[in-house]
């Protein structure tokens, strides 16, 4: 009897924790840049990042595709997300630095400018932007030592890139 009467008072201690004594969940970020603008992407949907290898250039493919690369063997499809992120903005990105991101059913990578540094934020900094659906390209920002930086979704990329190509 005594043991239930210790799990109740246990309990009801739990439960009465505040939300600011609650343990929140960490989110790491990568932040970099494209054509000197920042952006942030969830750590864990990168698995690499490469420096300097030779782009396939590839016909017939919408302008967002820069070609393939061979990593390991494997050939990766390499994203310009400049003309995603600013409709009419056909820019090249002259560096060789590349984002393969972490997926089981593609092999994507992004070419981006530079990787500027991670960060961790609390899950609810995370600001996602109102009345939009889930494939959009940026999910909402992430406050950082008060700057406001976009959230790139990469799934978006696969989605849209399954589009174009009528698949």
């Amino acid at each position: 009897m005594n043991e239930s009467v210790v799990k109740e008072i246990e309990n009801e201690g739990l439960s009465g924790k505040t939300e600011a004594e609650k343990v929140r969940e960490k989110i790491t970020w990568l932040v970099f840049s494209i054509l000197g603008r920042k952006y942030a992407i969830k750590s864990s949907a990168v698995d690499e990042i490469i420096r300097d290898v030779k782009i396939y250039k590839l016909p017939f493919l919408p302008s967002y595709v820069e070609g393939v690369m061979n990593r390991r063997g494997e050939p990766f499809t390499v994203l310009n997300p400049v003309p995603i992120i600013e409709e009419g903005n056909d820019a090249t990105i002259d560096s060789s630095l590349f984002l393969v991101f972490n997926r089981s059913d593609d092999k994507l990578s992004l070419h981006i400018s530079d990787i500027l540094f991670f960060c961790d934020t609390e899950s609810d900094d995370l600001h996602l932007i109102p009345g939009l659906d889930d494939d959009r390209v940026v999910l909402g920002t992430i406050d950082y030592n008060h700057e406001e930086i976009p959230v790139l979704n990469p799934d978006t990329f696969e989605a849209l890139l399954l589009k174009d190509l009528g698949n």
